[in-house]
């Protein structure tokens, strides 16, 4: 919800160059392909436009959009629980005189909680209705008398469905899944579940509408020392026929705006099909969604499109929070029997998946038995309480097939969902001729942040940094079954990326979210993700916010400027864990949060990388170490990317399973075993339990610290393998060897892990870890600059090793700031903050001073002393003068023996930056200036070498305002700020 939360208070200035006799005008160019704003002083181009403030309006009913096609009727829209009555005319007046562009007009449920809750929750407007186009119409028409288009909750797949139904006679489907007994004597079974009834999320509630059971009848054969169950697909017999079902009125669940009833399936009969003692009972719900397989569903959204438009909408932006598939929201009330257990499937998505992987697949409905997990409660075995699933055969092909075969389907669901509305966007941007921003994120709940540990009455988020034995549950599988979980697949759609990771109370003392924000962002078309914050004191979320301008996560103006709105490099790259989720649904898209390197998807790598030389290179960045964290089954691609990468010397990091299955389904552990240099003997089940037990290193990696195996979870198993000749030992547990190291001709090396490498700065667990750094280090991925000889000055190392974040950027950039890694969360949640609660934590525990001390830090071939708060960021040129600053409480820097003063005492806050080349117009600005404070300044201005011109932005961005008497002398800018 960060959205409506950010807000940009700014005194900006600007220097321009004195006009030159003989310049001439530059010729007219075609019209750029985004929707530029541009003043005579500057233009805001990609990440740029994210700083141009826009009025907003949500709505949490019907009611509301009603009373707004009346321009003067009074509405509350407050967000945090303070009222605020205004009207639709009001705002439109103060959005024209601040000159914006963009109104926003969404529908969130999430903000009816600080308006006392809603009449009725049910939705009549939906974005697919001739009423609500009429209705937005008539909105849009009165915002354009005042220059503003519409940003709105329009392409969404929560929003679109009963018009879709209308049309095409389609809808969603969703299966709901319980396993049970059945004597094959008499046929006689019976299954109990909760039939869901109301779901909510923030486009408000929805009605789901029963569309009958199915019941398959099957066997199935212990798989002894596994926690598997053999069924062979060939013999599940569909048995429908027998089915009633009893419904108990009175046995209703509530929670919130999430209900369900219980009823019973039962029947009899059907003796005759052999020895098949157990039924699988096929829920199916029809919601109000699109069939997105279906050969309507790109057809409907073009031609809705068409709708707003031909309806004179002005459409600037579509608002985008939270883009998934329809799902009800709460977090751990609807698990059936403790499990998670719905899936998407309409007969179009049968057709696909059977298309794709063959005609067995054609109806999914029985395969819903391979996604059954944790459901021998009829069992009169201690197996009862285990996490026990179903598989295809009992080889260790077979498990990894059924394993695959998951992995197909949630990739299929995901992509296929993002490539309808990437390409509706596109149709209408092609159709209104320039680029609409999308700005948000993809998933209403994020793992780590919204998984499950039993925690007692302790605050919850300060447990959730590592898998201990307490872990219950990942958020991930729902967020898969929801569409939502490849968050880098999603940047196909959304204009920048980004998540809401350090949400609802979490610190996120790992700054898991703020990597994952640069991981996305580099790859995006707008390179520029954010990494969000919200639900913790104000004096928190300030420090946490001198984090993200480090990282460049969204950075406030004052530092995007210096690090020129860019995200922070990086030498190592890491597979993100997507099929992780696949292998066993109990764990989530992580396996440690290591903040010091990018994540990327191997389907992202394989689109947008290449490798050059012994480095990969995607999207300008360049990375010459690549690890994997779970990878069970890499394409042949994939693959022969890493071949390529080592043999041009790159530095390989495996860990976690050898791969038995390619994502072809074919064989590759043979020339993966040859590849390492290792002999692997693949179980039935991955790897051996092996908790308790310690990892040592020797070796290459000898001075990695020893690691305690944490848990008996899939994500801790360990792999042992036997070495063979080109391989060295760097890692064991007892007698076992566990770690590989093979260096090549190239000078590239492949090293193997079997066992997950651990990593918490935040000590969560009252020590830190360190594996992945140490490894990492040992194996050279952190180099430093090679100008000091006494020190590493690689940001990533000393941001492990010392008491502050520091990191780089592509044009140069150095930002550093302290460390937050050891503030313990024990404060509420909330959205809307409590000043009470707050000030009651803030007293018994008092958050880290903000001082930024730093004292001859060699960082990054720099060596820095500066007193100031918060956080720093420069830039020189390649002459070595300042050449852009950004900090707090400051007057002056030293940089390598120089010192630079540049106020006559501190300023609040001070920054400065040229104007990059696509920002720049002619005539305009060539520097721009954030000072907040009093002081004579003297700023360092080498590229302005005639007079020039010094102004205050006026009312509006990159506007002229007034005058500023100023100086130019020997590359120095002098000036006087006065509040």
């Amino acid at each position: 919800m960060h959205y409506l939360a950010r807000a940009l208070t700014l005194f900006t200035m600007f220097v321009l160059l004195m006009p030159v006799a003989g310049a001439q005008d530059q010729p007219a160019s075609a019209p750029p392909p985004e929707n530029l704003y541009q003043t005579d002083l500057l233009s805001f181009p990609g990440p740029w436009a994210f700083e141009l403030g826009k009025s907003g309006i949500i709505l949490v009913e019907d009611q509301q959009l009603d009373d707004l096609t009346d321009p003067d009727k009074e509405v509350d829209l407050g967000l945090t629980g303070t009222p605020n009555v205004t009207t639709l005319r009001a705002i439109c007046e103060r959005a024209q005189a601040a000159k914006q562009r963009t109104l926003i007009l969404a529908f969130d449920h999430f903000f009816s909680q600080y308006r006392g809750g809603v009449k009725d929750a049910v939705r009549k407007y939906m974005p697919d209705r001739d009423a609500t186009i009429e209705r937005i119409a008539k909105i849009s028409g009165f915002a354009q008398q005042y220059g503003l288009g519409l940003e709105l909750s329009l392409l969404s797949p929560l929003e679109i469905g009963s018009g879709y139904r209308d049309a095409t006679g389609e809808s969603g489907m969703w299966l709901h899944y319980r396993k049970g007994l059945r004597d094959a004597t008499t046929g006689t079974y019976s299954v109990q579940l909760w039939r869901n009834t109301l779901w909510s999320n923030n486009k408000g509630s929805f009605n789901l509408e029963d569309a009958g059971v199915r019941v398959f009848a099957f066997r199935q054969r212990n798989i002894g020392g596994t926690p598997f169950v053999a069924v062979n697909p060939d013999e599940i017999v569909e048995i429908s026929d027998t089915a009633k079902v009893d419904v108990w009125p009175g046995a209703l669940v509530k929670q919130g705006d999430f209900s369900a009833v219980r009823v019973r399936i039962h029947g009899e009969g059907r003796a005759d099909i052999g020895p098949l003692d157990r039924v699988l009972v096929v829920q199916q719900y029809r919601t109000p969604e699109m069939d997105y397989f279906s050969p309507n569903a790109l057809p409907f959204l073009t031609g809705l499109m068409d709708k707003y438009l031909n309806a004179g909408v002005k459409l600037n932006a579509l608002y985008s929070d939270e883009m998934h598939i329809q799902q009800d929201w709460h977090y751990f009330t609807h698990h059936d029997n403790g499990e998670f257990a719905l899936r998407y499937v309409t007969p179009n998505l049968s057709r696909e998946y059977a298309a794709r992987y063959g005609a067995a697949y054609a109806d999914l409905a029985k395969y819903m038995l391979f996604f059954t997990y944790g459901q021998e409660d009829t069992s009169n075995t201690i197996d009862a309480k285990n996490g026990i699933s179903h598989v295809f055969g009992d080889s260790p092909e077979d498990i990894r097939k059924t394993a695959l075969f998951r992995a197909r389907y949630f990739h299929l669901l995901q992509d296929s969902v993002v490539d309808l509305f990437a390409k509706t966007k596109r149709y209408t941007e092609q159709r209104i001729g320039y680029q609409l921003e999308a700005r948000a994120h993809a998933t209403w709940a994020q793992s780590p942040t919204i998984d499950k540990w039993e925690v007692g009455r302790q605050n919850h988020p300060r447990n959730q940094y590592e898998y201990t034995s307490n872990f219950i549950w990942s958020n991930t599988v729902q967020q898969a079954s929801a569409a939502c979980y490849d968050y880098f697949k999603w940047g196909d759609f959304l204009t920048g990326n980004g998540n809401d990771h350090a949400e609802g109370g979490w610190l996120d003392r790992d700054y898991y979210g703020l990597m994952l924000a640069c991981s996305t962002g580099i790859i995006n078309r707008v390179p520029y993700s954010y990494g969000a914050h919200w639900g913790m004191p104000n004096e928190l979320s300030r420090r946490r916010q001198s984090l993200v301008n480090v990282f460049g996560a969204a950075a406030s103006p004052d530092f995007a400027i210096v690090e020129d709105a860019q995200h922070r490099d990086v030498n190592v790259l890491m597979l993100y864990p997507i099929d992780l989720v696949s292998v066993e649904e109990r764990f989530g898209s992580w396996m440690t949060q290591y903040a010091y390197t990018n994540l990327i998807t191997p389907a992202k790598l394989l689109e947008l990388g290449r490798v050059e030389g012994n480095s990969i290179s995607i999207c300008g960045r360049h990375f010459t170490t690549l690890a994997t964290l779970f990878e069970p089954f890499p394409s042949k691609a994939l693959l022969a990317l890493m071949q390529q990468f080592v043999e041009g010397g790159g530095r390989l990091i495996w860990s976690g399973p050898p791969p038995v299955l390619t994502a072809e389904a074919e064989n590759t552990l043979d020339a993966w075993q040859q590849a390492v240099a290792v002999d692997y003997k693949p179980g039935l089940d991955e790897g051996q339990i092996a908790p308790g037990r310690v990892v040592s290193f020797e070796g290459p990696l000898s001075a990695v610290p020893s690691q305690t195996i944490l848990t008996d979870f899939l994500v801790d198993r360990i792999y042992p393998v036997t070495p063979k000749e080109g391989a060295t030992v760097v890692a064991r547990v007892g007698n076992d060897v566990v770690g590989t190291h093979r260096a090549l001709p190239s000078g590239g090396s492949i090293t193997f892990l079997g066992f997950r490498p651990r990593d918490d700065q935040s000590a969560s667990l009252g020590y830190e870890t360190r594996t992945w750094f140490a490894t990492l280090d040992a194996l050279g991925a952190y180099p430093g600059t090679g100008k000091f000889t006494d020190t590493t000055d690689n940001t990533e190392y000393l941001s492990r090793t010392t008491d502050y974040l520091a990191c780089r950027f592509p044009n140069g950039t150095v930002a550093i700031t302290n460390h937050l890694k050891s503030t313990l969360e024990d404060w509420p949640g909330g959205f809307a903050r409590k000043d009470e609660q707050d000030s009651e934590y803030l007293r018994r525990v008092p958050p880290p001073s903000e001082t930024l001390k730093l004292r001859d830090l060699k960082v990054n071939g720099h060596t820095v002393t500066y007193d100031g708060e918060q956080a720093v960021a420069f830039r020189q040129n390649e002459n070595g003068v300042l050449q852009a600053f950004s900090g707090s409480q400051c007057a002056s820097i030293v940089l390598d023996g120089n010192n630079i003063s540049f106020a006559s005492q501190p300023m609040a806050a001070i920054s400065w930056a040229p104007v990059t080349s696509n920002r720049r117009v002619p005539g305009g600005a060539v520097l721009i200036i954030h000072p907040v404070g009093t002081a004579e300044l003297q700023i360092p201005a080498p590229e302005i070498t005639s007079t020039a011109q010094l102004y205050a932005e006026g009312q509006t961005r990159g506007t002229r305002g007034a005058s500023v008497p100023c100086t130019v002398q020997d590359g120095v800018l002098r000036f006087t700020v006065t509040p």
